[in-house]
């Protein structure tokens, strides 16, 4: 079974050895801003959830491990972070080649909000969700 809780400094070695992403970890942890999906006793995947999207609920990060992929755990943190949000609306974002990523905000009822050309190589495509209250 998946546990979801808030990301802890002990985790910051798993989450290093499978995050894509570049920036330090362990300021999304110290802000209280991580939430890592434990499975089989192991940080499986992780979330960072902030507001440094034009102060809106955002969605920076999420990333799960290779070997624990297609266990539905990016869809399991997507739902805790719905859960938490503080707002009417939760933006997110992805590369427009990201399919499983596009398939996922589309199954889990995101739209696009725009697409961001010249930040990277790919074009960033922005999500917009409404959040039931």
């Amino acid at each position: 079974m998946t546990q979801i809780r808030k990301a802890v400094p002990g985790d910051l070695e798993a989450i290093n050895s499978f995050d894509i992403f570049s920036g330090d970890r362990s300021l999304d942890i110290e802000r209280g801003e991580c939430f890592v999906a434990v499975e089989e006793e192991q940080v499986a995947g992780f979330v960072v959830f902030n507001h440094s999207f034009y102060l809106r609920p955002f969605i920076q990060f999420l990333c799960v491990a290779t070997e624990f992929r297609r266990r539905s755990l990016a869809d399991k943190l997507l739902e805790y972070v719905e859960g938490i949000c503080d707002g009417d609306r939760l933006f997110t974002s992805t590369e427009s080649d990201n399919l499983p990523m596009l398939k996922l905000f589309d199954r889990r009822g995101y739209r696009v909000s725009g697409i961001i050309e010249n930040i990277q190589e790919r074009a960033e495509v922005v999500f917009c969700k409404d959040v039931e209250r």
